[in-house]
């Protein structure tokens, strides 16, 4: 599960610490994102993993994941990240493991972690953030327990409630690109039975809430989600019912598989059920934009005649 990393770890990626050339870098480039993982820090690429940085005694240790790399010799840097001048060979060798990993994905698609990538920029750093009503804290958020995996989390809150940061509410996604995803082991049915499973844990899902609350603040820190707070803005808090939303990329809307399958879901009364349609085109989430279950099942029979 992800969460808030230590007070040293986010001191040593702002302004001055030992890792912060590798901020700016994330701040500056648009394809990258930062994942907070309480004891080490995932940076992404395209959905992959390109770098994985852990918190040690002394310092750092940076990896890359060389199943990329399929066997070429990348000349990377140390593991260990003692110094400003070790950090900095990292972010030079971004080019050569982005360029490893393009190669990957030519030939292993992995489309539906780009766009949940896409999605979670497009709302957090985009030039129109600022006037979403939603912000993505982490992707791949796995619990355990229930050996469960989201595509993302984060917070929901509506643009008419911007100068309260306590109304702020939960929010889990799951993007399914295409319908091949719709069912099966992974599919929107399973999703829907784990997370009542995991909502309906008091526990759980205080816990929940206190790690979005933590990682949104921890990302304003490192000036890493572009919105403008009101003038005495302190911390978001985040509480109430969770919202669970469904992010269908690219649906064929002459498939009746999506409407068979939505047929038989029920709602859950631990959290509110949504899915997601698009303002016109793009993946910038706002309030109207979400279809109650019944709402989407009369879209969705609307399309297939």
């Amino acid at each position: 599960m992800g969460s808030a990393i230590s007070s040293k770890f986010i001191g040593d990626l702002q302004d001055g610490g030992l890792l912060s050339e590798l901020t700016k870098k994330i701040q500056s480039d648009d394809t990258l994102m930062l994942a907070l993982r309480g004891h080490y820090i995932n940076v992404y690429y395209r959905g992959g993993s390109i770098l994985h940085i852990s918190e040690q005694a002394s310092g750092y240790s940076a990896k890359f994941d060389l199943n990329y790399a399929r066997g070429k010799d990348l000349g990377l840097p140390a593991g260990a990240i003692q110094t400003p001048a070790d950090c900095s060979n990292w972010v030079t060798a971004l080019p050569r493991l982005k360029e490893a990993m393009n190669f990957h994905f030519a030939e292993t698609r992995k489309s539906e972690r780009e766009f949940q990538q896409l999605a979670a920029w497009e709302n957090n750093r985009s030039v129109l953030s600022n006037d979403t009503e939603y912000f993505i804290t982490d992707i791949e958020f796995a619990d355990r327990d229930h050996s469960a995996r989201l595509d993302m989390v984060g917070l929901k809150w509506p643009s008419n409630q911007r100068k309260d940061e306590t109304r702020c509410t939960p929010v889990l996604i799951e993007m399914k690109y295409g319908t091949g995803s719709y069912d099966g082991a992974a599919g929107i049915a399973k999703h829907i039975e784990d997370l009542g499973k995991i909502l309906g844990d008091s526990v759980k899902r205080e816990s929940l809430n206190k790690t979005i609350e933590d990682q949104f603040d921890q990302l304003m820190k490192l000036e890493l989600v572009d919105f403008t707070p009101h003038k005495k803005y302190g911390r978001a808090v985040v509480s109430g019912k969770p919202e669970v939303v469904f992010l269908l990329a690219n649906h064929n809307p002459r498939s009746r598989r999506l409407l068979n399958i939505v047929n038989e879901i029920e709602e859950s009364e631990h959290f509110d059920l949504r899915f997601f349609t698009a303002s016109f085109a793009g993946y910038g989430m706002h309030d109207a934009c979400m279809l109650k279950l019944e709402e989407f099942r009369a879209l969705l029979r609307q399309f297939a005649g």
